[in-house]
């Protein structure tokens, strides 16, 4: 199955009567214009996202009479650094951006996606990341 567009989100309607299946996409990912994913029924969905738009919690990708695909956005650990000041910041940045590893910026956190060897160089660099399980939702 191919999905281009969200059609709309389950906040918006009632789904009483709607059989549902489930596509689990990472916080991290949301944002990405390419998707291939496994559907918790076991059914191969590619997403294109081509609009751009950012994947929410709760959105409806597909429906065909009463069955419907929704976004479900799991808590996925991550590493999260709060640098006192530039130096932290470029430091922080150069070793995550080093290893391609995305990078988010929420206040004064710097996120990425939970990976111990990533947290032990942050570390080894005289900074204290620590791990927090993240939900999108919540940012």
């Amino acid at each position: 199955m191919i999905v281009e567009k969200v059609l709309y989100n389950i906040k918006d309607r009632e789904l009483n009567k709607l059989e549902a299946d489930f596509v689990d996409i990472e916080w991290y990912e949301v944002n990405k214009k390419i998707l291939h994913k496994i559907s918790s029924n076991g059914v191969e969905v590619g997403i294109r996202n081509s609009e751009g738009e950012t994947l929410k919690e709760g959105d409806v990708l597909w429906q065909e009479g009463d069955k419907v695909l929704i976004v479900r956005i799991p808590y996925c650990d991550c590493i999260v650094l709060k640098p006192k000041n530039l130096y932290e910041m470029g430091k922080s940045c150069y070793e995550i951006g080093n290893r391609h590893a995305p990078l988010f910026i929420e206040g004064d956190e710097l996120m990425t996606p939970y990976d111990e060897p990533l947290m032990q160089a942050l570390i080894k660099c005289g900074l204290s990341p620590y791990k927090k399980a993240v939900n999108l939702q919540l940012l």
